[in-house]
C-alpha cells in the first residue's frame, strides 16, 4: 500500500513520458530527429530482401521481444499486445483520394508524407505508384480486455496503462523499422513521429488527426468498421493500429470489403448495440457514434486515470470489450 501512494504522485507534474507524448499527439513536437537517408548504401552478399515477408516477420518479433511491449508497476512484466496482423496497400491505390472527401481534405495522402520526408532528405519525391503503406494491427492482451470490461465509469489500470505504454513502445517500433529502411537506402516515413502529425479540431469533422490508422488498416483489408467505430478485425476491435510508408512495391495480400460495415452485427440487421450498452455517456445509439459527446467523456478521464493510476493519459475504450466483436468477428446467429 505504501509503494501504491507513493509511486509517481502528482502525476499531472511528475509523469514526463506522459506529458511529453500528450504534447507530440497534440502539437507534433518533442519526437526524436528523423533519421538520414543512407543514398551510398550498397547491399552486403546475403542481405535480407525487404519484401511482405521481412514487414511481417520484423513487426511480429518486435511485438514479441521488444522490452518496451510491457506494462510497468503494478503489473511489471506483462505484455501489452499481442501478436499482430500485418497487410498493405499500394500508395496510389484509389480509396486514398477518397480520405479526402470522407474524412477531409486535411487527411495527407501517402505521397504527401513521403514528399515531406524527401525533402528532408534532399531527394526527389518517389511517385505515388512506387510507395506502399505497412498496416498493422496489435490485439490488446486478453487480461487488459476482462479487466476493462469489469469497469462501469471509467478505463482500468491496465487499460490506461495500454493507452500511454502501447503508444510509447508503436512509436518506438515504427522509428526502429523506419531507420532501418533508411539506413539501408529506402525512403520511408512513420506520420506518427513527424511534426504534421497534430490533433485539432475540423469544421464539421471534429478532433482528428491528418493520418487515421484505422482507416488505412481498412484500406489494407485489416477490418471494418462498428457501431463505435472502432475497426473489427479477426482478432477483434480491443486494440491498437499503426502505419508507415515505404518506398517500396510491395504486394497487398488481403481484399477490404466494399462494405465498410461487414463486421458489424447491427449494421448488418442482427440486434446486438451492446457497444452502445457500454458507454457510460451513451454516446452511441440505433443513429451511430456521436465523437463529441465521446470526445467530451474522453477527456474527463485524465483527472481519473493521473488521481487513481498517477499516469498522465486519458482513454475509455469501455465500447469494445465485453462485447461480441471485442476478440474476434461476431458470428451472426
Amino acid at each position: 500500500m505504501a509503494v501504491r501512494k507513493s509511486y509517481r504522485r502528482l502525476s499531472f507534474l511528475t509523469d514526463i513520458r506522459g506529458i511529453k507524448n500528450a504534447v507530440g499527439e497534440m502539437k507534433g513536437k518533442g519526437h526524436p530527429k528523423q533519421p538520414q537517408l543512407n543514398t551510398q548504401y550498397i547491399p552486403a552478399p546475403g542481405a535480407a530482401v525487404l519484401n511482405e515477408q521481412w514487414f511481417r516477420d520484423t513487426i511480429t518479433e518486435k511485438i514479441e521481444k521488444h522490452p518496451l511491449n510491457a506494462m510497468e508497476y503494478p503489473f511489471a512484466g506483462e505484455r501489452i499486445f499481442d501478436k499482430p496482423l500485418v497487410s498493405f496497400v499500394r500508395g496510389d491505390d484509389p480509396i486514398f483520394l477518397q480520405y479526402k472527401k470522407i474524412i477531409g481534405p486535411h487527411h495527407l495522402a501517402p505521397q504527401e508524407w513521403m514528399s515531406w520526408q524527401a525533402g528532408n532528405n534532399g531527394v526527389p519525391a518517389p511517385l505515388a505508384g512506387d510507395l506502399s503503406v505497412v498496416s498493422f494491427v496489435m490485439p490488446i492482451t486478453e487480461r487488459t480486455r476482462q479487466e476493462n470490461a469489469a469497469m462501469a465509469e471509467w478505463p482500468s489500470e491496465r487499460w490506461a496503462h495500454t493507452r500511454l505504454l502501447g503508444e510509447i513502445f508503436s512509436q518506438a517500433m515504427v522509428r526502429e523499422i523506419v531507420a532501418c529502411l533508411m539506413g539501408r537506402g529506402v525512403l520511408a516515413v512513420a506520420p506518427d513521429v513527424t511534426p504534421m502529425m497534430r490533433k485539432q479540431r475540423y469544421p464539421g469533422v471534429g478532433w482528428a488527426s491528418p493520418w487515421s490508422h484505422r482507416h488505412i488498416a481498412y484500406a489494407a483489408g485489416l477490418g471494418t468498421f462498428g457501431m463505435h467505430d472502432f475497426l473489427i478485425t479477426e482478432k477483434g476491435a480491443a486494440h491498437r493500429c499503426g502505419s508507415f510508408i515505404v518506398n517500396l512495391r510491395l504486394r497487398p495480400d488481403r481484399s477490404r470489403p466494399e462494405n465498410i460495415h461487414a463486421n458489424c452485427l447491427q449494421h448488418n440487421g442482427v440486434k446486438c448495440l451492446e457497444c452502445a450498452a457500454q458507454c457510460p455517456v451513451k454516446a452511441i445509439d440505433e443513429k451511430g457514434h456521436d465523437k463529441e459527446t465521446c470526445y467530451q467523456r474522453v477527456s474527463k478521464s485524465l483527472a481519473y486515470c493521473n488521481k487513481h493510476y498517477h499516469i498522465f493519459i486519458y482513454g475509455c475504450g469501455l465500447c469494445s470489450v465485453g462485447v461480441p466483436c471485442s476478440a474476434g468477428i461476431p458470428v451472426k446467429k
